[in-house]
């Protein structure tokens, strides 16, 4: 009876955490094309050793050549949503890749200056994701600065690292 009912509120506790399957080593695939093993985005969520929770996103900016973006920055866990600010700082701190391999310095630094303005709205404010099972997957429901933001919200998969899925169009 004991162990059923430490059962039942750590699968209570499991399911009121939206990064608990982050901490048992899975990735969110946005947009997931399940056939294919691509994603628009992957989240992925790590404790550093602070504790604090860092949240490294890989994006696609272009298919054509693969552009891809990746950025980390600290979130946190509020009212069963995940909650962070992109920053200045995030943006400069930017990695980017063109056909898989590394920006060298002059693309990177452009390649920064041609996403900030689609960034600008968001810098400072605080985006806040709640996640809505639905089906095999969930629906990610965007707030920005406390404004529910349908036309942001997506189809998210928590998939393995070891299922293949790449960022690609």
């Amino acid at each position: 009876m004991i162990l059923a009912a430490l059962w039942f509120a750590a699968s209570v506790a499991a399911a009121n955490d939206p990064i608990a399957p982050a901490l048992a080593g899975k990735v969110q695939c946005y947009q997931p094309d399940v056939a294919r093993k691509t994603c628009i985005s992957i989240g992925a969520y790590a404790k550093d050793a602070s504790g604090a929770i860092q949240n490294t996103a890989t994006i696609l900016l272009r298919p054509q050549p693969l552009i891809v973006m990746r950025t980390t920055a600290p979130v946190v866990v509020k009212n069963n949503a995940i909650c962070g600010t992109i920053t200045e700082g995030d943006l400069r701190a930017a990695q980017f890749t063109i056909a898989g391999a590394p920006a060298d310095d002059a693309n990177a630094e452009a390649l920064r200056n041609a996403v900030r303005p689609g960034y600008a709205a968001l810098l400072n404010r605080e985006i806040c994701t709640t996640y809505v099972p639905a089906g095999e997957e969930m629906a990610a429901q965007i707030t920005i600065g406390g404004k529910r933001m349908p036309a942001l919200d997506q189809r998210v998969r928590w998939v393995s690292p070891a299922d293949g899925y790449v960022v690609a169009p």
